[in-house]
């Protein structure tokens, strides 16, 4: 077995002799490490590795290297061997008597050079017989070489060829022997020319590691003073695979952790203990294992391959401790161990907290990449020492006696019954160790014999230990690393046994061991008080040579019996396990599983035994060596079940989890890789431990996944054991991969500890979430790490652990405010209008953690900064937060909705504001006062709030008032241009209002007190906030609810003439914050110049002003009714305004400006107008204007509303308005009133408002279809719904307007009273108005309007020419409304205008709205209107209804030449696609108008439905045909070809075939809306019914042309359709 300085590849690096020329070897005490110096080099160069193993070096020296490659050895090797490469096997010197390797191998690992079966054959000859060492096998003899010349078989050769032929691996074997041999002699020889050997190179007792560590200063170096300086780096970084942790001595080391490595149980005798108490000494385990990891072992594969371990970690425990506590159950042992991880980490939390804040402020420190409560944790759960039925790493491997008297004390240790459950597995090595003081009784000589006679007996694994433990004077004391924390023991009446799941194997005692046994110290599991704490140390008061003599012993413990041992149960097991695996076995056990055992028997046979070393006893033959100590060379194994199944067998370790595990252990991952593989497919585990083997790949994270899912899915509730596996298997994790793989993007390891936590509130699933939220936090993943911070603060707060739950709060706020490098342009700030610095992103974790940490200072006395936490809490609650719970806090409220969430989570943080600022106010009020805390959410709403002077209206938005000033502007600019003087003036001495609108932010009822605005004079210098000339009302007690808005005035009244400015309101929030708003909206951005079109600048701050001047000319306009007005579609309102001079000068001119929309009547003309009443059966003609300009601001005469034609002050008249109603919804009638004294001064203007809601009652659908007869061109059915559901609407008049087209009645169903949610219907006659007005002169405009446009040219701003009118009536009653009365005329004119200007909006996009009362007439020349007038005479409401049809007849397309020219005209090119798309979109838009419609003019009616009566006895029925043909066309004549079947198609009936005789084809030409009829014969020979068709008419469209010539402008084609059928029922009069 190599030593603990061996090189890390092979056995020739510790030869000096093997070092090239010019090389020498040198030490480097602070590393514990040697190196290697190339003298020759210049300078010279310092390597860590043996120049063999030097890439550079072989590099340079490649004969050197084929040597090496090739196996042979240097030139000053081959002359030791002989010229003739002979071995000089005979001249090797034997190893010393106590160097001796064990007795089951030449070497010091577990193999003898020959075939295991033959090995098994000569064990099973001798027996027990043999208990020398076997001489090295010589080579093959004769025989064998006999069978070398046998035929060899497929399967043989391919043997040979994977792993050499039998000769060629025994002689490998038996070459590594004699290198085993030559290396004992050549150790010997080094430790006698050096004392000080072992202490560097032999006991591996560097304090680095967790051994031990002398305080008398460094022993010489073992090559001499370094006369050289060693290489740059750490020699140790990435030679090992287990971390290591100095701080804790003796932590890490195993693959995973020290949980993961080889577990020692001793057992002492009584005066053993006796003897370590006597001089201070701690207990023998505690005493070994500060010697342990061991530096530098090498171990073998089964392959023989040589494995480098730059540590190897050992566990030694006592075994009267695990027998104790192995009986507990496991669910309960969980239970405690998660407690006491809490109760070690709540006390010392404070004081870690300070520690780690003090390094985070110093920027560097031991705690920059750990935390000490997450290695707090680690040893906790790294120092679990006792047996589980889940894995077998805690289960011994080997077990150790101590005795002072090796004779009786020995035979009892050995004879003592174990106390194990069955489930333990028994496999493991036994080791005796006879420590022999110096003060003993026995001399040395006797002390060797005594040695002798218990090697002989109980085997070579025996070891006597001389230690001098002097006692006067005593020496130095030597500080040991802390041991690992112990789970504290319970009385035996609080521990739960485990209920056997088997009978106990034979010789297994499953009672308590006897109490002559046991030693004092152990006998009571309870600590007692007086004795320190169970993770408590003493330093050890050892001398030199007794620490040297400790790790001698570790060491050859370790090297020359414990990993040989593990070595040949590798070994052993590996040959069951590959026999298990081979495809015989596999079809042998698939065949069983498919059709089961062939027969079952009560008893199985025994399983095979398992091969030990020949001093191992049999844990299962415990009796018969009680009675007989000679040694055994069989030990029996355990089945191999699963540990994971059901049955009895289920609470096993199975030997191929065992073999996984030793595999692991000694680093042999090839093989431990696929057994946990293999494990893991038969769901046995092994997903733990994979990770920690394979290379990073994303199927790591699968495992890590499916590993937490094993322990976590079973249960519905996670109990105590499943959280401990899970807590073991992330701590495994985090120590046993490398950070940089684990935190990598392929792992993300951080994840998987977040999987182990789980939902469980642990205190240490909750620092296992703390320690994920640090991971994440170097890498950077901030958003994540605060989520984890903020979950495991949440369940440390639970558990009472306040300063670690603090910091865990504080942690998570600092990096979820943390800014991030963002990659979005500056410009996205910029549109969204936000700061990037103010960004809270998503706000809904930020208020969870600010709640918390407000909680937990006001419990912890920092009541100011609690107040600022809650104060921060309060924000607008656009997006929605955590909902804290009472207790905590929480994530979601299931079932509750949304509002109910947000409104529980301001509630709660309203209220400890509340509470936290009342004690703030009530306990610091000066610390209060210069705190100057702030609100933060805003209740006043600038953009509502409004200032209202007296008599001027609440609503009314800015632009519209902004609108009707300009209007009002270009109006009277051609008429004078006086200026208008601005409303919201303010007269001196009267009170005019600020209407603040304020809405409560917050989901919770808020009080608001002492509310006031803060103003300043903007011509005085003087910047207060308070002005003595002016009195500011003060609004006391504001109860707002939860999301209410609501407007507060506030008066204001100026003693003297000022222009005020509104900066600020002022209020107490719940009474006892003062809080400050301002009154300031931004301005706008500014990009007039580069620079400011570079950066951000704006206007200045617009603020809310009023003027306060002399009241001269004032007028106070106020509707009398102002109640809410609802109104029905097409309902006509009377209103009355109240007009008030209320200035000193007399008003003589005053002028209504109203929308553009608004149909408005204003009634002040006392003079007598048209009749309103007429007969209904006369026609009624108005003249239109034709022109879609808005109606002009309407003048009222003040004389005919008043006495005078001046209203002087102090007096008032009454206004009657009618409004007209069109639109259903929500409304505002804003009308600004501007007023003079005289002719030739400036204006004065005020504004009305009223706010109204429309309702439909009616809806009215017109539908248009060509007449059947020649006697009209088309029929118009009119369809009235009454949308009421509880009012009765009287229909009294029915009017048809239109300028080509005149409408007779066909009926009167449409006049009267229609009841609620009925339908009335009434049909029209429209014909040809044959004396109408010509509308060519319209047409022409348009088509040169259109002209102008398309070819972009600028369009003249002119008006349509004029038109007329021609009304008809319907109605019942002797007498109609008037359409030319001035308020009905005024609101069809407005109405008809709101329509069309909706409709060209909708359709030409692209054309100016200012533009289309230049291009666009207000009536279409072929339009049609239908006014329906209703009343309902129970609410004493009337009104009318405007239905437009856009046009009757045919069109020609009139615009097709326009559109034409332009199309083929070549386009001006532009730069810009959204030009030329906007071009195509006009053109488009254009074409589809109803200026430019194309139809068919010819239309054909059949006159069908005949029912004849013939006898078809006498002849065949001749059925006449009516066909009516008309020109819809208004301008333009048309031919036709009617062109009907000679065979009609097949008729309904079976047993006749209609068909047309006489003249099939009939032509002629009609001129516009003239109508002819073409009679035809149908010939019947068979009575029946039947349906006729199959013809068709060709139209072709004439020009109009002058002189008159026809030209054919289009041609249509129109076939037969289902409405042009014919019907006719034929009976036979002879039958009847």
């Amino acid at each position: 077995m190599s030593d603990s300085k061996t090189d890390s590849k092979t056995s020739h690096l510790d030869n000096m002799d093997d070092l090239p020329e010019g090389w020498v070897q040198q030490y480097d005490p602070k590393s514990d490490h040697p190196f290697w110096v190339d003298t020759k080099a210049k300078p010279p160069r310092s390597i860590w590795v043996h120049p063999f193993e030097d890439e550079q070096f072989m590099n340079e020296h490649p004969e050197i290297r084929d040597r090496h490659r090739s196996g042979s050895k240097p030139d000053k090797e081959e002359g030791k061997t002989g010229k003739a490469g002979k071995s000089k096997d005979k001249d090797v010197p034997q190893p010393a008597p106590g160097e001796a390797p064990p007795p089951y191998s030449p070497r010091r690992h577990s193999f003898t050079g020959e075939p295991s079966q033959r090995r098994r054959r000569d064990e099973e000859m001798h027996g027990d017989e043999t208990v020398q060492q076997p001489k090295t096998p010589q080579p093959s003899s004769s025989k064998g070489k006999g069978k070398e010349k046998e035929k060899r078989g497929f399967f043989g050769k391919v043997k040979d060829k994977a792993i050499g032929t039998k000769e060629e691996r025994e002689e490998a074997r038996r070459r590594e022997m004699i290198a085993a041999q030559r290396y004992a002699e050549q150790r010997r020889q080094q430790r006698r020319a050096n004392p000080y050997y072992d202490d560097y190179y032999g006991s591996g007792s560097s304090s680095r590691y967790g051994g031990y560590s002398s305080s008398q200063g460094p022993a010489p170096a073992p090559f001499g003073p370094a006369m050289y300086n060693p290489p740059a780096g750490n020699p140790y970084y990435g030679s090992g695979y287990g971390n290591g942790y100095s701080n804790y001595g003796g932590y890490g080391g195993g693959y995973g952790g020290r949980s993961s490595s080889p577990h020692v149980l001793i057992l002492h005798s009584p005066d053993l203990q006796d003897v370590l108490d006597s001089h201070n000494l701690p207990p023998l385990p505690q005493i070994l294992q500060s010697f342990s990891p061991l530096q530098q072992i090498t171990t073998r594969t089964t392959s023989l391959a040589s494995i480098p371990l730059s540590t190897f970690a050992l566990r030694f425990s006592d075994l009267v401790d695990i027998e104790s506590a192995i009986h507990e159950d496991e669910e309960q042992r969980a239970e405690r161990t998660m407690d006491w991880i809490g109760n070690r980490v709540q006390p010392r939390c404070a004081a870690w907290v300070e520690t780690v804040e003090a390094a985070s402020d110093a920027g560097d420190g031991p705690w920059k990449d750990r935390t000490p409560w997450w290695e707090e944790v680690k040893r906790c759960v790294e120092s679990d020492h006792v047996p589980n039925r889940s894995e077998g790493w805690n289960h011994p491997v080997a077990m150790s006696t101590a005795a002072v008297n090796p004779l009786q004390a020995l035979q009892d240790l050995h004879s003592r019954a174990i106390d194990f459950p069955p489930w333990v597995d028994v496999t493991f090595l036994r080791y005796s160790l006879i420590l022999h003081p110096s003060n003993s009784s026995l001399s040395d000589p006797i002390a060797e014999s005594l040695f002798n006679a218990v090697k002989k007996q109980y085997g070579l694994h025996t070891y006597l230990l001389p230690l001098s433990l002097p006692t006067s004077p005593p020496p130095t004391a030597v500080s040991i690393p802390l041991p690992v924390p112990r789970l504290p023991p319970i009385p035996p009446a609080e521990i739960s046994p485990m209920p056997p799941s088997q009978p106990a194997p034979a010789g297994v005692s499953t009672s308590p061991p006897p109490a002559s046994v046991l030693s004092p110290r152990v006998q009571s599991p309870v600590q007692s008080p007086d004795k320190p704490p169970l993770d408590a140390t003493k330093p050890l008061l050892l001398s030199e040579g007794d620490a040297q003599q400790l790790s001698r012993f570790t060491r050859e413990f370790v090297t020359m019996s414990l990993i040989p041992w593990m070595e040949k149960a590798v070994v052993d097991w590996n040959e069951l396990y590959s026999t298990s695996r081979r495809l015989p076995s596999r079809l042998f056990s698939s065949t069983r599983r498919l059709f089961g055992s062939g027969y079952s028997s009560a008893t199985s046979t025994p399983p095979p035994s398992t091969p030990s070393h020949g001093s191992s006893p049999s844990i299962s033959s415990i009796s018969s060596r009680v009675n007989s100590h000679a040694p055994n060379s069989s030990i029996s194994s355990l089945t191999s079940v699963t540990s994971t199944g059901g049955g009895q067998a289920a609470v096993l370790v199975s030997q191929q989890r065992r073999l996984a595990e030793f595999a692991t252990i000694l680093g042999d991952f090839k093989l431990a890789i696929s057994v946990w593989e293999n494990l893991r497919k038969e769901s046995k585990g092994g997903h733990d431990i994979l990770p920690l083997l394979l290379a990073p790949s994303p199927a790591l994270p699968l495992l890590a996944s499916n590993s937490v899912q094993a322990n976590h899915t079973q249960f519905h509730e996670l109990p105590a054991q499943a959280q401990m596996r899970s807590l073991v298997n992330a701590v495994r994790w985090d120590i046993g991969m490398d950070q940089r793989e684990f935190l990598g993007n392929v792992l993300e390891g951080e994840r998987w500890l977040v999987y182990a936590a789980g939902a469980a509130e642990e205190v240490p699933t909750a620092l296992l979430l703390a320690h994920a939220a640090f991971l994440s936090a170097k890498k950077d993943a901030r958003r994540r790490s605060a989520l984890w911070y903020l979950r495991a603060a949440d369940r440390l707060e639970k558990a009472g652990i306040k300063p670690l739950a603090m910091y865990f709060f504080r942690r998570s706020h600092s990096l979820y405010r943390a800014l991030r490098p963002s990659d979005l342009s500056p410009s996205f700030w910029e549109s969204e209008g936000k700061s990037r610095s103010n960004w809270r992103g998503f706000d809904a974790v930020l208020p969870g953690i600010e709640h918390e940490l407000g909680r937990l200072l006001y419990t912890t006395g920092d009541t100011a900064g609690a107040v600022q936490f809650f104060l921060g809490l309060l924000q607008d609650s656009d997006t929605a937060a955590l909902t804290p719970l009472t207790e905590g806090l929480g994530i979601t409220i299931n079932g509750a909705s949304q509002d109910a969430k947000q409104a529980g989570t301001d509630k709660v943080y309203l209220e400890d504001f509340r509470v936290a600022l009342k004690h703030f106010k009530a306990t610091e009020s000066e610390r209060f006062s210069s705190l100057e805390l702030q609100l933060q959410p805003r209740f006043c709403q600038i953009k509502h709030t409004r200032i209202r002077l007296p008599g001027d209206a609440l609503n009314g938005d800015a632009d519209e008032w902004k609108t009707r000033e300009d209007d009002w502007a270009a109006f009277w600019k051609p008429k004078g241009g006086e200026k208008l003087h601005m409303g919201g003036r303010a007269a001196v001495d009267e009170t005019f209002w600020v209407d603040l609108a304020i809405r409560n932010p917050l989901e919770v009822d808020v009080t608001l007190s002492a509310l006031t605005i803060l103003l300043r004079d903007a011509s005085s210098p003087e910047t207060s906030d308070r002005l003595d000339f002016v009195e500011v009302e003060v609004v006391d007690d504001i109860q707002l609810g939860s999301r209410e808005a609501r407007t507060i005035p506030i008066g204001i009244r100026s003693s003297r003439p000022a222009s005020l400015v509104l900066t600020h309101i002022t209020y107490n929030f719940l009474g006892l914050l003062p809080a400050k708003e301002t009154l300031a909206t931004r301005g706008r951005r500014l990009q007039d110049t580069p620079q400011q079109r570079q950066n951000k600048v704006y206007a200045p701050d617009i603020m809310l002003n009023v003027q306060v001047e002399d009241a001269l000319q004032r007028v106070q306009a106020n509707f009398v009714d102002d109640r809410h007005l609802l109104l029905a579609e097409g309902e006509c309102k009377r209103m009355t305004v109240k007009l008030l001079n209320s200035g000193k000068n007399p008003i003589s001119e005053l002028w209504i400006i109203g929308g553009p929309e608004d149909e408005l009547w204003v009634d002040d003309d006392k003079s007598p107008g048209p009749s309103a009443q007429i007969t209904p059966s006369e026609p009624e003609f108005m003249t239109s204007t034709n022109s879609l300009a808005p109606r002009e601001p309407h003048r009222v005469l003040i004389e005919n509303l008043h006495s005078s034609s001046t209203l002087e002050s102090g007096e008032s008249v009454d206004l009657s308005l009618i409004l007209h109603t069109t639109l259903a919804g929500e409304h505002n009638l804003c009308l600004l009133l501007a007023y003079r004294e005289a002719s030739g001064q400036a204006f004065y203007s005020t504004r009305l408002v009223r706010q109204y809601e429309v309702r439909p009652i009616l809806t009215v659908t017109p539908s248009v279809q060509p007449f059947q007869t020649s006697e009209h061109e088309y029929v118009i059915d009119l369809s009235v719904v009454n949308k009421t559901t509880s009012s009765s609407i009287r229909i009294t008049q029915a009017t048809m307007m239109s300028q080509s087209w005149t409408t007779i009645p066909l009926t009167t169903n449409i006049i009267g009273a229609l009841p609620p949610s009925q339908v009335a219907r009434g049909k029209f006659a429209a014909n040809r108005w044959e004396d109408g007005p010509n509308v060519q002169g319209t047409r022409e405009f348009v088509i040169r309007k259109l002209r102008s446009v398309l070819q972009g040219s600028t369009v003249e701003p002119s008006d349509p020419p004029t038109t007329r009118l021609q009304c008809r009536h319907l109605s019942t009653s002797d007498s109609v409304q008037s359409i030319n009365s001035p308020a009905i005329r005024e609101f069809i004119h407005a109405g008809r205008r709101n329509h069309v200007s909706r409709h060209i909006s909708k359709g030409h996009p692209h054309i100016p709205q200012t533009q289309h009362r230049s291009v666009f007439p207000l009536y279409n020349p072929t339009s049609l209107d239908f006014v329906v007038f209703w009343e309902i005479p129970s609410q004493d409401r009337r009104g009318h209804v405007l239905i437009p049809i856009s046009h009757l007849g045919a069109e020609h397309a009139p615009l097709a030449q326009v559109l034409d020219d332009v199309e083929n005209t070549k386009a001006k090119r532009s730069m810009y696609a959204e030009t030329r798309r906007e071009r195509m979109e006009l053109i488009q838009a254009i074409k589809n108008s109803e200026w430019n419609a194309e139809t068919d003019p010819i239309g054909i009616n059949v006159m069908g439905g005949i029912t004849l009566s013939h006898d078809f006895a006498s002849s065949p029925c001749h059925v006449p045909v009516t066909f009516v043909l008309r020109n819809h066309s208004l301008t333009n004549p048309a031919r036709y070809t009617l062109t009907l079947p000679a065979r009609s198609l097949p008729g309904s009936s079976t047993h006749s075939l209609p068909h047309f005789i006489g003249r099939l084809t009939h032509r002629g030409e009609l001129a516009p809306s003239q109508a002819v009829t073409v009679r035809s014969k149908l010939l019947v020979s068979q009575p029946g019914s039947h349906e006729i068709g199959g013809w068709s008419v060709e139209t072709e469209v004439g020009e109009i042309t002058d002189p008159p010539r026809w030209i054919t402008r289009q041609r249509y084609k129109q076939e037969l359709s289902d409405t042009n059928l014919l019907h006719i029922n034929v009976e036979n009069s002879s039958r009847t």
